[in-house]
């Protein structure tokens, strides 16, 4: 056979392993034989563990089934719609600020521990967080406060 003819084929008329020639029982000869071996031996393995359990049964043991009710998608928008909002909005009279939680909150004595995102003087609320460094309050006296003081001078 000449270079121009291309790879030579083996006996059963496939190309020979890039790894070298296949031994008994899939071992493969050449630098990467040990590696390929292992890891068919692993895959082997893994595939009879598989088989002797279920192909599933691994899967079912991390959750729980339950069977829930068939759920009415016209009724739950329904209820969506009828629903009122979680957070009550503040009467006309209430005082409501949007401040820098940096600079009031995480600094008062008043705030909550974590996780909690809350005043806990009485009379004063922190009603939302409005983007990651601010949080819209209402009546808190420190702001007031702060606002009269910068008012004067």
């Amino acid at each position: 056979m000449t270079d121009d003819d291309g790879p030579e084929m083996g006996a059963d008329g496939r190309e020979p392993s890039v790894d070298g020639p296949a031994t008994s029982a899939g071992e493969q000869a050449g630098p990467l034989g040990d590696l390929a071996a292992s890891v068919e031996e692993r895959r082997a393995a893994t595939e009879a563990d598989g088989a002797e359990r279920g192909s599933d049964a691994a899967f079912d043991d991390l959750f729980d089934r339950e069977d829930v009710p068939e759920i009415d998608g016209e009724r739950l928008w329904e209820r969506l719609e009828a629903d009122e909002p979680d957070e009550p909005t503040p009467p006309d009279d209430r005082d409501v600020r949007e401040i820098e939680k940096a600079t009031y909150c995480h600094q008062c004595e008043h705030f909550a521990d974590p996780p909690a995102v809350a005043c806990t003087r009485e009379g004063t609320d922190i009603l939302e967080l409005t983007d990651r460094d601010r949080f819209r309050v209402v009546d808190c006296p420190v702001v007031l406060e702060d606002e009269r003081l910068e008012e004067r001078y």
